[in-house]
């Protein structure tokens, strides 16, 4: 673990949308390294709203 207390970890982006719709994790938990990662975790978010559905 980094002195910071941030791990770097591989998770499936499908399962990712899921914690998020379910709000388990939310965006200000996570941050992208690199900015391809940036773009994807924009892009995870938008589509983790979808499956939430109306309302949230």
């Amino acid at each position: 673990m980094s002195s910071d207390g941030y791990l770097t970890i591989q998770i499936r982006q499908r399962v990712l949308v899921s914690l998020i719709a379910r709000r388990q994790l939310t965006a200000e938990q996570l941050r992208g390294l690199t900015p391809a990662a940036h773009r994807a975790l924009r892009s995870i978010l938008l589509e983790s709203l979808k499956e939430a559905g109306p309302g949230g």
